[in-house]
């Protein structure tokens, strides 16, 4: 009884338009209310402070600075102009330049949307006068996004270190290959499709020009390897990277590149604040939302279900992927994560999955989530730019996603590729 009031309040509400984090915590409270165990609902703030009562959890507004920064400082543009240095004189240049430029920004803010709203603003466009199709460079630009949660750092990482009480750390570390991975095998696809359909080529630089390009964006190149080697080292901690990345940034911006001006801050802090608070408010709802469900022995019901259907463990990881490629057509990666792992992660080892191996793997599916419709956060976003229908970015997207489920399984079946840089550490 308890559970059809939990998830039919919270059905309920969302399809009368309430806000996720509205929905999670009336959908707690309903549940609390029907049960006969004398918990008073002052549990509920008290559970949704304690849970983002973090200090993993300062990190995130940090990195979502950066990101915002990054966009002014001029950090984005010298990206590109490196990556087409690098790469643009292969089959579909800018296609190629589009890879690896969300490889070098999503080593910077860790956001899918961040990488696409400026790597897309910039490149959807000039593909697009160059003759690409406008659909290819729009499911190009969004699957080569999601390259950015995978390379450190990653605010998805952050979330489910802080959850599965695990070193991210480590899983930064786990993140390095999968994310190289993905973004080779872009390139490979998007090369692919150029060279069949005779997408334009751009002059090879010579090596004056490529250092001119590697000279003018060292200092925005910089940051990712000052994060990681500073977390190896053991001179800071996550959080202290996050904040560490932030007065990078701004150097750069305010003194190296001299294009983000001191005018603009105000601004710039107002936007990563208000997507931190709507982060952190889905965060404590979803916490007290996977709390009821723990009460309820959610869990312990749901490792009863999958030991009935098998005890093998490359099975339940087959079964596990299937679930969470459906859960993100219509659930956004950072709620899905919040409300599901608490539930899924007392099971896991069980089977002797490893919890950073399991990490990584649900990660990587919630970023194929972010390009799969109805919702396909990213692929709209893409969409919105490039000026297209979001059914024709989606069946564009379809040659880059099965890539993407390619290397999914070859991550899934092969765990030393996900664990040999942590087993290190």
């Amino acid at each position: 009884m308890e559970l059809w009031v939990l998830f039919g309040t919270l059905v309920i509400t969302l399809i009368i338009g309430l806000p996720l984090p509205f929905s999670m915590g009336i959908a707690s409270v309903a549940a609390l209310m029907v049960m006969d165990l004398g918990i008073p609902l002052v549990v509920v703030p008290q559970r949704m402070i304690a849970g983002i009562d973090n200090f993993a959890f300062m990190a995130i507004p940090f990195f979502l600075l950066v990101g915002e920064l990054m966009n002014t400082a001029g950090i984005t543009q010298r990206i590109i102009n490196l990556s087409n240095a690098l790469v643009g004189h292969i089959a579909g240049g800018l296609a190629q330049v589009n890879v690896v430029s969300s490889m070098f920004f999503g080593g910077m803010s860790g956001s899918s949307t961040a990488d696409t709203a400026s790597i897309g603003s910039i490149l959807i466009p000039a593909m697009k006068k160059e003759g690409y199709d406008a659909d290819f460079s729009v499911a190009l630009t969004a699957t080569s996004a999601c390259c950015g949660p995978l390379i450190p750092p990653s605010i998805g990482m952050i979330l489910y270190g802080v959850i599965a009480n695990v070193s991210v750390t480590k899983l930064f570390l786990a993140g390095y290959v999968p994310g190289l991975m993905l973004g080779f095998g872009l390139l490979l696809t998007s090369y692919l499709i150029s060279k069949k359909r005779g997408y334009p080529t751009h002059p090879r630089a010579s090596v004056s020009q490529i250092w001119t390009a590697f000279t003018g964006s060292v200092w925005a190149a910089a940051l990712p390897f000052l994060i990681i080697i500073g977390l190896l080292s053991g001179i800071f901690t996550v959080t202290e990277a996050a904040c560490v990345a932030v007065v990078y940034t701004l150097f750069v911006g305010l003194v190296v590149y001299r294009e983000l001006r001191v005018r603009d801050l105000p601004g710039i802090f107002m936007v990563a604040t208000v997507k931190c608070g709507t982060m952190m408010s889905v965060a404590a709802a979803a916490l007290i939302f996977a709390w009821v469900l723990t009460v309820l022995e959610v869990p312990q019901a749901l490792a009863t279900a999958i030991l009935g259907v098998s005890e093998n463990k490359y099975v339940i990881l087959l079964l596990l992927n299937v679930f969470f490629l459906f859960i993100g057509t219509f659930m956004e990666p950072k709620a899905s994560m919040l409300i599901l792992l608490p539930v899924l992660l007392p099971v896991v080892p069980e089977f002797g999955i490893d919890l950073i191996h399991f990490g990584i793997i649900f990660i990587f599916n919630a970023l194929i989530g972010l390009i799969t419709p109805p919702v396909g956060i990213v692929l709209n976003l893409a969409a919105k730019i490039g000026g297209v229908s979001i059914d024709k970015a989606a069946i564009a997207s379809l040659p880059f996603l099965g890539t993407m489920l390619l290397i999914l399984m070859i991550i899934t079946y092969v765990p030393a590729i996900i664990l040999w840089l942590p087993g290190l550490l």
